[in-house]
């Protein structure tokens, strides 16, 4: 290989090379090269751009200049708008320039805002052109605001006006277009404004029966005779039916039966509720996501909660100031247990005293507490799978407590006393009666854990106190007798109990059968009797003696 060659034409490639001119050999690939200012923001892009397109593409750049005033054509029903596609100052439009945006209002100097837009005009040769109707038959006033690319709109142009005009007498006379004189087919879309403005009513069927009729007031449909049956109204919006809207589905806005009086509303106030009003126009029913409430003729109320674990049923009176509640809960997981609360009312020295049932779990309670507090002060039944039972409970006071709990086999009562009241009857008011196999005491009685008295099945008796009865009766005389002389004293006063009595006296003496040589009783009667004593000697002598009836 001939090296010097080689070194020769690379030198001479080489000086080609740079002599040729900048960016000869330069080349963009699917790219664009973004231009910035002094700041740093961007504000153009050369080349490939995001929609495929090539070219120049300005960005952010600042806000064009006020374009040249309008110049604005009156129209029938409507203004014809032109504007020359240049800038008042006439300096050139800048390269993102996009379009001009037309501002029409009744107000003189207006200042352009999203209210007053009703269009646009973009370049296109000499300018552009917008008609703008329907537009009320006032004076109306036109400026226009050039916008770039970027979105940024400078300031208003110069202000036009002009009104709209009507089509009258001198233009038209009556019969001048006679309907032979158009031709079928002849008045097709192209041929007609955007918006056609009717001046009276388009009617579609018999002018006098059944039809479809448009005019300034709406939409208006007619029966066969003429009737009025659906009315959309142009005013509000509004309309009417006075047949029946068969398989439609309604969404939004407002149902009800009348605008008055006894109805029922739904969506009433966008509140997403059913509301049902009585003749007088009060709302007596609601359904909605809070539940279902129900006011009476006078003024009470009932409301069904559904929003918790399960629903609640609350019924409050007239005034307000009193309720009763039905609620279920779930005190644990899965259950349903019924709670019935009772209203206020005043007692035990409390103004907030109810009654509260509870039916769950195996147990059902019925007592009287006071509300939001564990007082329970009154009668309480409750009752379990294994006992029942019913007492008196007072937490205020626990000394008053007594219960009488029913247990399989037999019945205690704890901390109370059992008074029995009968009433006058041939029963027996305690009757005590065991089966045949009864082996322990029919009755005991203890005094803490001492046995004070026990009645056996044979009706054998053990008392350990004093036995008081109403056929018997005990005392002592004192005799001062005469000396070998039976000598008496009168006992009086018993009312002993029974039909034969009996009486059982002795002398209080050491010496009987020598000093006392006898005692002895007469007259025994349920009131009294007569006692005696004989003996050798006048020393005073004490009887003791037993009294008893049978």
């Amino acid at each position: 290989m001939d090296i010097g060659r080689k070194l020769a034409e690379l030198e001479a490639r080489l000086g080609r090379v740079e002599g040729s001119p900048r960016l000869s050999h330069a080349a963009l690939d699917n790219a664009n090269i973004v231009v910035k200012d002094d700041t740093g923001t961007v504000r153009g892009r050369i080349g490939m751009q995001p929609d495929g397109t090539i070219g120049l593409i300005a960005v952010d750049g600042p806000a064009p200049g006020a374009p040249t005033a309008p110049v604005v054509t009156s129209t029938i029903g409507g203004l014809r708008v032109v504007w020359d596609g240049t800038l008042a100052d006439g300096s050139t439009l800048p390269a993102d320039f996009d379009h001009v945006a037309v501002h029409v209002s009744t107000t003189a100097a207006f200042t352009p805002s999203a209210a007053t837009y009703v269009g646009t005009i973009t370049k296109a040769g000499e300018g552009g052109m917008l008609p703008v109707l329907p537009l009320p038959y006032v004076a109306h006033y036109v400026r226009l605001t050039a916008v770039n690319t970027s979105g940024n709109a400078g300031d208003p142009s110069g202000e036009t006006t002009a009104t709209p005009i009507k089509v009258d007498g001198p233009d038209l006379e009556v019969g001048s277009v006679a309907a032979a004189a158009i031709q079928a087919g002849a008045v097709t879309a192209e041929k007609l404004e955007a918006v056609l403005q009717l001046v009276t009513r388009l009617v579609a069927g018999d002018p006098a029966g059944a039809r479809v009729e448009l005019n300034e007031d709406g939409l208006r449909v007619y029966n066969s005779s003429g009737e009025l049956v659906i009315r959309f109204d142009a005013a509000d919006g509004s309309g009417v039916f006075t047949g029946t809207i068969t398989g439609s589905t309604v969404t939004g806005g407002l149902i009800q039966t009348a605008t008055s009086g006894e109805r029922i509303t739904i969506n009433e106030a966008g509140a997403n509720k059913v509301v049902v009003y009585d003749s007088t126009g009060r709302a007596v029913g609601e359904l909605s996501g809070f539940g279902l409430g129900l006011v009476g003729t006078g003024g009470a109320l009932m409301m069904m909660d559904p929003n918790g674990t399960y629903p609640s049923l609350r019924m409050t009176n007239a005034a307000g100031t009193n309720e009763a509640i039905v609620n279920v809960s779930e005190n644990n997981p899965g259950s349903a247990d019924l709670g019935i609360n009772s209203g206020l009312f005043a007692g035990s020295s409390f103004t907030d005293m109810k009654w509260r049932t509870f039916l769950g779990d195996d147990v059902f309670a019925a007592e009287r507490v006071r509300n939001g507090t564990a007082t329970t002060i009154g009668g309480r039944v409750l009752l379990h799978n294994d006992q029942a039972t019913l007492g008196f409970m007072n937490t205020t006071n626990t000394s008053q407590n007594n219960t009488l709990f029913i247990r399989p086999g037999y019945a205690q009562l704890t901390k109370g006393r059992l008074e029995i009241l009968a009433p006058a009857s041939a029963s027996t008011a305690l009757h005590v009666n065991a089966d045949a196999g009864q082996t322990g005491d029919l009755l005991r009685v203890l005094h803490g854990n001492a046995e004070r008295m026990s009645v056996d099945p044979n009706g054998n008796t053990d008392i350990e106190g004093i036995l008081s009865a109403g056929n018997i009766a005990t005392g002592r005389v004192t005799i001062t007798p005469v000396a070998n002389t039976p000598t008496s004293v009168a006992v009086t006063g018993l009312s002993l109990k029974g039909t034969t009595i009996r009486i059982v006296a002795t002398a209080a003496t050491s010496v009987p059968g020598t000093s006392v040589t006898g005692v002895g009783v007469t007259n025994q009667s349920a009131t009294g009797f007569t006692v005696w004593v004989t003996r050798t000697n006048t020393n005073t002598t004490f009887v003791d003696w037993i009294a008893y009836g049978s």
